[in-house]
C-alpha cells in the first residue's frame, strides 16, 4: 500500500503534503512534494492555502495526531474530501466529505478505477508555494541551525538516515532536511519524546549496519540520556551524533518570551561534549563552521566507533525560524 499514494500522485500530478513522519514517501526534491507538515505554523502558512484553492483533497492514512493546532478544522465545512484510514475518525480534528476505514492501498485503487488523467493546477499554485516554502526556510546562511542542517545533508549520502530528538531543532529541520525515501528521518510523533535521537539511531544501525546514519539531538535532550552514550559504546555502533548547542531548552524559552512570562527553568550551565564522548569511549569534536562540521562528519562516517560533533549556534538562533 505504501507505493499507491505515490502512483496515485505521480500518475495524476497530484502535489503531495504529508505529515513530518511520512516525509520521503515521495522524494523530497521532486517538484510534486511539498514537505512534511504538522510543526511549523510557518510552513502552514503557505500549505493551507493551498488546500483551501483545492477542488478535491484526498487523505491517505493521514493522523492528525501529528499535527500542530492549525490543523484543527484546516479545510472549509463544504470542502470536497475523502478519507482512507485504517481506523474510525473518532479524533474530530477535521471531518471529510466520505470516509472509508479500509486498507489505504485498496481504497486507492479503488477510487483511481477508471478515472484518466487530466489537467491540474494550470496556473501552477503548487509550485509557487514549493518555492515560497523554499525560501521561507533558507539554509544558505553562513552559521547557524539551518546551516548545520544543510551541511550534513550534503555530507550524509542519499541514502543515509537521519534521526531527530524533540525541541526547537526539530522543527527547523523538519522543514529543511530533505528525505529521499520513507523513514528517511525518524523522529517521535505527538508525545514529543525528549532523548529519543540517539536511541532511534542506535536501534536502526543495528537493523541496518551498512547505512550511515546521524543523530540530531539538543544539548538539553542529550543531557537527559548521557547514559545511553555507554550503551552506544559497548554495541559498538559507528554513527554520528551532530549536537546543537545553545545552553537552553530553545523551544520553551521562544514559548516564554512569545507569551510574556518570566524566563524560568529553560537557561542551563555549558557541557564539554567532545571531552564527555571521549571519556566515554567514543571521539569528540567541536565545529563552529560549516567547513569544520564537514570535514568531521566525513570522518565520523568512516569510524568504528561513535562520533559526537557539537555545533555552538548561539542564543534565539531559532527566532522567527517556524
Amino acid at each position: 500500500s505504501g507505493s499507491m499514494p505515490l502512483a496515485l500522485a505521480l500518475d495524476f500530478n497530484i502535489p503531495l503534503i504529508t505529515t513530518y513522519k511520512a516525509k520521503g514517501m515521495l522524494p523530497e526534491d521532486h517538484p510534486l512534494c511539498l514537505g512534511g507538515a504538522g510543526l511549523s505554523p510557518l510552513a502552514d502558512r503557505h500549505l493551507l492555502p493551498l488546500l483551501s484553492r483545492s477542488d478535491l483533497i484526498v487523505l491517505a492514512g493521514y493522523d492528525p495526531i501529528e499535527m500542530r493546532i492549525g490543523w484543527r478544522n484546516p479545510w472549509a465545512i463544504d470542502a470536497k474530501v475523502i478519507e482512507f484510514s485504517a481506523a474510525p475518525n473518532v479524533h474530530y480534528m477535521h471531518q471529510s466529505t466520505l470516509a472509508f476505514v479500509s486498507h489505504i492501498g485498496a481504497g486507492l485503487t479503488a477510487l483511481r478505477d477508471g478515472l484518466k488523467p487530466r489537467t491540474n493546477w494550470p496556473n501552477g499554485e503548487p509550485s509557487s508555494v514549493r518555492n515560497a516554502l523554499k525560501k521561507a526556510f533558507r539554509a544558505d546562511e553562513t552559521w547557524g541551525p539551518a546551516a548545520v542542517v544543510d551541511t550534513v545533508r550534503r555530507v550524509l549520502p542519499r541514502n543515509g538516515v537521519a534521526t531527530a530528538d524533540s525541541g526547537a531543532h526539530r522543527i527547523l529541520l523538519s522543514q529543511v532536511w530533505e528525505c529521499y525515501e520513507a523513514r528517511g528521518l525518524l523522529q517521535s510523533t505527538g508525545l514529543c519524546t525528549m532523548g529519543c535521537a540517539l536511541p532511534l539511531a542506535m536501534g536502526y544501525k543495528i537493523a541496518a549496519p551498512d547505512r550511515p546514519v546521524v543523530a540530531f539531538t539538543g544539548d538539553g535532550g542529550l543531557e537527559m540520556i548521557l547514559g545511553e552514550l555507554a550503551t552506544l559504546r559497548d554495541l559498538k555502533l559507528g554513527l554520528a551524533i551532530v549536537v546543537f548547542v545553545d545552553e537552553s531548552l530553545a523551544l520553551i524559552e521562544l514559548k516564554q518570551r512569545n507569551s510574556g512570562l518570566a524566563n524560568v527553568g529553560v537557561d542551563f550551565g555549558g557541557t564539554d561534549f567532545p571531552a564527555l564522548a571521549r571519556a566515554l569511549g567514543g571521539f569528540g569534536a567541536t565545529a563552529s563552521s560549516r567547513e569544520t562540521l564537514a570535514d568531521e562528519l566525513e570522518a565520523a562516517l568512516g569510524r568504528p566507533e561513535f562520533s559526537l560533533i557539537a555545533c555552538p549556534i548561539g542564543a534565539r538562533a531559532y527566532d522567527g525560524r517556524f
